[in-house]
C-alpha cells in the first residue's frame, strides 16, 4: 500500500492528475509496446497531430511527445502492454488508497 500511495503521488506530480488515465504509445519498435499516462499538457491538441499525414493532419494518439509526462516505459510487447493499460487504468478507478 505504501508504494501505491508513493507512485500516486510522483504521478500527481508529473501529471497535475490525481489519478492519470494510461494510453498506449508506439515506441522505437514502432508498435503498441509502450504505455505512458494520458497526455494533458498545454497545447496538447497542436502538438499531438502529424501535418504529413497522407489523408491531412490528424491528431496522434499513440505519439510521444515534448508535452507527455513520465513515466513512458516500453514492454517490447504489445500483449504485456495492452494489460498494463488496462490494469493502471482499472486502478484509477479504485477508490480505495
Amino acid at each position: 500500500m505504501r508504494a501505491r500511495i508513493a507512485a500516486a503521488e510522483a504521478l500527481k506530480q508529473g501529471t497535475g492528475v490525481d489519478r492519470p488515465k494510461w494510453r498506449l504509445i508506439a515506441t522505437d519498435s514502432e508498435s503498441l509496446t509502450g504505455l505512458a499516462p494520458v497526455c494533458t499538457g498545454e497545447r496538447t491538441d497542436a502538438l499531438h497531430e502529424i501535418p504529413d499525414h497522407p489523408s491531412g493532419p490528424v491528431r496522434d494518439e499513440h505519439g510521444v511527445y515534448d508535452c507527455c509526462p513520465w513515466p513512458q516505459i516500453e514492454t517490447y510487447s504489445v500483449v504485456m502492454a495492452e494489460y498494463l493499460v488496462e490494469l493502471l487504468n482499472a486502478d484509477t478507478e479504485d477508490g480505495t488508497r
